[in-house]
């Protein structure tokens, strides 16, 4: 990433921070209340009559109580972009990783809270299509978000090769990030269900592991963006510790519950984490994030 541009460029940059400041403060709180409300509903009135013998009352304080750390965090994210609008348009060079970071979490944030509603909304507890699910209400605030995330990546002075570098990494680094929060729902809400007494022979470790700890991890893939947007190599370091991290407690929980249908949502989560670890090693990207080529 060079950090450079020209003035128009530095003028769309600024313009975009301030529409999506605003979005991001008076308009995704709604949508993601909009978001929560109905899944809800889908845990309470559907799947838990369904299957009453599943886990269905830890998640419903679970989802509320993420959804509403991610309507803060929009609206901080928000603010910020407001003000550092004019330092955008300065050039100042704190400023795009700054802008960036704040981008990603509406594109992080969006796209968490869409997997619950294709999970609970658009299927029930058997497996059985819902007609009158719809369209994701979280998906805009997703989309707005990527808009941001990449226009701040790509508008700059920097070779083809560059880009196409800082979009396949910056990518991983968000989806990677969003995979992770929705696979910590899980192991969070099976490690409260065994509480208050711990048999020794669960999977207490994994399940903390892939729950907590994961939730913990997510605020890690914030660090990396913003240090590889800076070109700081602190960026990589917190890129490799956090992939190694998810991986193993992904992998980890797989392996005790690898016959239950969450199981398969940690492997996933595994081999995603596999793949941001070998990217992230990979001299072809280092070295064009960092301007070595």
């Amino acid at each position: 990433m060079t950090n450079e541009t020209t003035q128009k460029g530095r003028t769309i940059l600024a313009i975009l921070a301030v529409v999506i400041g605003l979005f991001l403060i008076f308009v995704a709180p709604f949508i993601s209340q909009n978001a929560l409300s109905t899944p809800l509903h889908r845990l309470i009135e559907v799947n838990q009559i369904q299957d009453p013998d599943g886990v269905w009352d830890t998640p419903v304080g679970i989802l509320t109580a993420t959804f509403n750390v991610w309507i803060a965090l929009f609206v901080f994210g928000g603010a910020i972009l407001i003000m550092i609008a004019k330092d955008i348009y300065a050039g100042k060079e704190w400023a795009r990783p700054l802008a960036i970071t704040m981008m990603a979490i509406p594109s992080m944030g969006g796209m968490t809270m869409t997997i619950p509603w294709l999970v609970l909304v658009v299927t029930d507890a058997l497996g059985n299509p819902n007609p009158e699910a719809g369209m994701p209400p979280a998906m805009p605030i997703m989309v707005v978000g990527l808009i941001g995330y990449f226009s701040m990546l790509l508008i700059e002075k920097a070779s083809a090769m560059t880009k196409v570098a800082q979009t396949v990494v910056f990518l991983f680094h968000g989806v990677v990030g969003g995979m992770v929060f929705m696979n910590a729902q899980h192991g969070v809400r099976h490690f409260l269900t065994k509480g208050p007494f711990f048999n020794p022979t669960d999977s207490n470790p994994e399940l903390f592991l892939g729950g907590f700890v994961m939730y913990a991890a997510t605020a890690v893939f914030f660090v990396a963006i913003y240090f590889m947007a800076e070109r700081k190599e602190l960026g990589w370091y917190a890129a490799m510790t956090v992939g190694i991290v998810t991986f193993a407690a992904a992998f980890l929980a797989f392996v005790d519950r690898y016959n239950v249908p969450s199981g398969q949502e940690w492997l996933r989560g595994a081999m995603l984490s596999a793949v941001y670890l070998i990217i992230m090693a990979l001299p072809w990207f280092k070295k064009r994030i960092y301007g070595q080529e």
